[in-house]
Formats: C-alpha cells, sequence, structure tokens
C-alpha cells in the first residue's frame, strides 16, 4: 500500500484513535508530501468521507476520532456485491491479500472520483459473491463483521430531528456569526438577528454550533442545525432530490442529490454512502452532491428524518 490515500489511512488504522487535531495534522504533512496545492477544506472533506465510509467515527464535540472495525456488508440490491470497509492494518490488509488469492470470491478495488486538489481517498473495497451464505465465513477469516445490509438497517434507526441539548446564550461582545441558508456560509453578525443557526467559539476555544428557537439555545452539529432551521422555513426549491434509475427492473432504485449548503448528517451520510460503497459524486455545475445506487425507500427515510419533501421524480 504505497498510496497517499491508502497510507493515510494505514497511519489512522494503526494509531486506532487520538485527538482530532492529531490525525489532521498528520494528513496535513501526508498530503502536503504527495499531493501539492491542496485546498484548506481538504482535511476536513477527508474526514468526512472517512466517516462516510466507515473507515472511522469522529466525536466533534470533544474533537475526538478512533478507527472504525472491519465490516464486511451487502449494498441493496447490488447484484451480488458488497462492500469491505473499516480500518485496514498491515496486518488485516495482509489477511485480505491471502483471501483474495484463495477465492472463492473476488476483491475489486474501485476508486471515489476526487476533484486534483482534493485529497484522495482509498480505494473501496467491492467483493462480488454468488451466494451471500458465503459472506459471513469469509468476513470471519478476516476479522471483520458481518452486517446483512447496512444501508437498509442504518435508514430504520435514522432519527428525527429534535433540538433537546439546551444551552446559555452567546457572550454578549464574544465573535458570532449566522448561517445564511440561501448562500450557504456562515457570515459575521454583532448580536443574534433571531431565529436561525449561528456559530461560535467558547471559552476553551472550541467551535460550536447554536440554534435559537423561540427564544432558546440549543446545542448542535452544524449539519443538524441546518435541517433544524431549514424544516421552518418555506422554500421554492427542495434540497433534497432523487431520480429513478432508466434500467429495466432498477425503477425503484435511484440516485439522491443533495444541494451544496445543507449536508447529510453524519449517520444519514454513512447510509447513503452505503448503497454503492463509494463517496458521492462531487457535480461542481449543478452545485450538489450525487449518491448512488439509493433505493427510493431509503432516500425517503432519509427526507423523513430531516423534516424534508423528497423532490424529483418519485412516481411509482
Amino acid at each position: 500500500m504505497t498510496d497517499t490515500a491508502g497510507l493515510l489511512l494505514r497511519w489512522a488504522s494503526e494509531q486506532g484513535a487520538g485527538a482530532l487535531s492529531d490525525i489532521k495534522q498528520g494528513m496535513w504533512w501526508l498530503a502536503a508530501k504527495h499531493c501539492p496545492d491542496i485546498e484548506p477544506g481538504a482535511a476536513g472533506r477527508w474526514l468526512r468521507d472517512a466517516v462516510s465510509l466507515a473507515y472511522m467515527d469522529i466525536d466533534w464535540r470533544n474533537r475526538r476520532w478512533c478507527a472504525a472495525p472491519p465490516v464486511l456488508t451487502r449494498l441493496p440490491a447490488a447484484r451480488g456485491l458488497a462492500v469491505l470497509t473499516g480500518s485496514r492494518t498491515a496486518s488485516f490488509d495482509a489477511r485480505l491479500e491471502q483471501a483474495a488469492q484463495e477465492g472463492p470470491l473476488e476483491v475489486l478495488r474501485v476508486p471515489s472520483a476526487r476533484p486534483p486538489r482534493d485529497i484522495p481517498l482509498p480505494h473501496s473495497l467491492i467483493v462480488q459473491f454468488d451466494d451471500e451464505a458465503q459472506l459471513p465465513g469469509w468476513a470471519a477469516g478476516l476479522g471483520a463483521s458481518y452486517t446483512p445490509c447496512f444501508a437498509l438497517q442504518g435508514a430504520a434507526l435514522l432519527p428525527p430531528l429534535r433540538l433537546n441539548a439546551r444551552t446559555s446564550a452567546p457572550e454578549f461582545g464574544k465573535p458570532l456569526e449566522q448561517y445564511d441558508l440561501d448562500r450557504g456560509e456562515y457570515q459575521a453578525v454583532r448580536s443574534p438577528q433571531g431565529d436561525g443557526l449561528y456559530r461560535l467559539k467558547r471559552r476553551d476555544s472550541k467551535r460550536v454550533c447554536q440554534v435559537m428557537r423561540g427564544g432558546q439555545w440549543y446545542e448542535t452539529s452544524h449539519e443538524q442545525g441546518v435541517y433544524s432551521v431549514l424544516e421552518t422555513r418555506d422554500r421554492a426549491a427542495d434540497v433534497l432530490r432523487w431520480l429513478p434509475e432508466k434500467d429495466s427492473g432498477r425503477k425503484g432504485f435511484g440516485t439522491l442529490f443533495v444541494d451544496w449548503g445543507y449536508p447529510l448528517p453524519d449517520l444519514h451520510r454513512r447510509v447513503a454512502v452505503m448503497c454503492c460503497g463509494l463517496a458521492p459524486r462531487i457535480n461542481a455545475q449543478a452545485e450538489n452532491l450525487a449518491y448512488d445506487n439509493v433505493p427510493k425507500a431509503i432516500a425517503m427515510k432519509i427526507a423523513d428524518s430531516l423534516g424534508q419533501h423528497l423532490g424529483g421524480n418519485n412516481d411509482e
């Protein structure tokens, strides 16, 4: 494993867990060494994609991360395909190489396309199988868990939006930013401008997001905050859309489009990504992300849990 993306995942897998600042520092060092001219936000995007692809889990509030255990899971109705995800230590890669040579399953290394100034992602390990009964034993031989279909199971457990964690109002005179839903960016404000999503720094210098609603303040994540505010507004356009595939017999499957500025929360994004095992496609011209092989039922559960109407061609 000598490619930059593989080295990043290997390093994180061997480390196991740590502070978010440490992994970012390691990422910048390795990425700058092998990938010149990296954009400033590339590290954050890589980390979020790594969470979506189930390589690691991140506690954004406490700025901690940990490597995710290896898991093999079927892709929904993907014609004999599964994805092997999670951490990839040197010992795990050695077992995988031996298992691939012995068969009976074939392992394909499939890249996720990313812009040239982004940090590249590791190749996804897509596993071809003829009989699902082969999967649990094959996974056990690698030291991996087997989950029949995480995308379907995870979608059924997506929680509805709730603002439960009440907090105190931002300190007067401290730097404060409010999220502009139309522009998809934070803008500095002198004081709260009514209900909305705000970002500020706490006394310990950690940046947090808070939602103001009805005079009450709630601590939240950026993604949850965006949809908490969005569900209270009337919008002319849908930010989540689903379009079915054109292939015969695949009408119930399609692509979920998410507009820029309205990122899915971690669990929702992982559910969508685990429908095809690849990071979402970036459509710069249309300004959206595209998640492929998403069943309509899963797309609807994602939208419902975020308080959104699913736009696009949803006719049966």
